[in-house]
């Protein structure tokens, strides 16, 4: 079983009081392994624990295309067992755009998360770090979240997000990719943010009907690609707003027939949303389940 090494365990250990930890590294390098080992680790000595999961194209804390975060329990094996708390919409599977969007969804998940009692704040990331937007991405959202360590998976391509990142005055403490971390195709890829939206759909998701002419349709972020507010694509994913958590939104997926149309999502029971924030993002879906994302 992983474990955390122990010059990781003496880093861990001097971090001052409500530490924000970001975790950076290439695609398929065991950033998400890793932070849930880190976030069992103070688990076991009694923090609580939120994750702050801003790996939007490969999610597991929210659905894709969010930045989420939750609280780590006890036991905990993967991020997929966080319970995600909030979600904010960046629309999109890859950050190449709309780094604005991911960097405000992280900035508000450890503002949320620090409101709630956190005593620790772990910090998921994509792999995008080659120069030159994957180093303004990760030094930005260092710098907005004030980051207090920075833990990399060091190869090659991250040396000049680890070289900006120690410019700016970021304490960045590197260490191998964790051992069994297995590269991914593209498919693969695909196939794991189906399963994704289906897990997120199934746990939680309530169907609810919608008339559109009392449903305010809006495009997210001023979108304008692809996107027609008066016909939507079925499969349209969007979001509403969070009724217990401010600033936040309900992740969504816009569905329709001849006769009418509904959204799918996890929905409080008895809230009929007035507005719906949409994306260009779609999903192809058969009945109530996602087959391409």
């Amino acid at each position: 079983m992983l474990k955390i090494s122990a010059a990781l365990s003496r880093e861990l250990s001097d971090l001052p009081e409500t530490p924000v930890i970001m975790v950076i590294g290439e695609i398929d390098t065991g950033k998400s392994t890793l932070v849930a080992l880190i976030a069992q680790w103070f688990r076991e000595n009694g923090k609580k624990v939120a994750v702050v999961d801003s790996d939007i194209g490969q999610s597991d804390v929210g659905p894709p295309g969010f930045v989420s975060y939750g609280f780590a329990d006890d036991g905990l094996s993967s991020l997929k067992s966080v319970l995600r708390q909030g979600s904010y919409m960046v629309g999109k599977t890859s950050p190449y755009g709309r780094e604005l969007p991911v960097l405000i969804g992280v900035q508000s998940c450890v503002r949320a998360a620090k409101s709630q009692g956190a005593d620790v704040i772990l910090v998921d990331t994509c792999g995008l770090v080659r120069p030159t937007a994957g180093v303004q991405l990760k030094c930005a959202k260092a710098q907005a979240i004030e980051a207090d360590i920075v833990i990399a998976l060091s190869t090659p391509d991250l040396t000049s997000v680890a070289n900006s990142l120690e410019s700016l005055g970021f304490r960045v403490r590197k260490f191998a990719p964790l051992p069994g971390a297995q590269k991914r195709s593209p498919e693969q890829r695909g196939e794991n943010r189906v399963r994704c939206w289906n897990r997120y759909a199934g746990e939680k998701g309530r169907i609810v009907d919608v008339d559109p002419s009392r449903l305010k349709i809006v495009r997210w972020w001023g979108e304008t690609r692809h996107v027609d507010v008066r016909n939507l694509d079925f499969g349209t994913v969007g979001a509403v707003p969070d009724p217990h958590s401010p600033g936040f939104q309900i992740p969504c997926i816009w569905m329709k027939s001849e006769e009418k149309n509904w959204i799918l999502g996890q929905l409080p029971e008895d809230y009929e949303p007035d507005l719906m924030w949409v994306t260009s993002y779609r999903l192809g879906v058969e009945g109530d389940m996602v087959t391409s994302a």
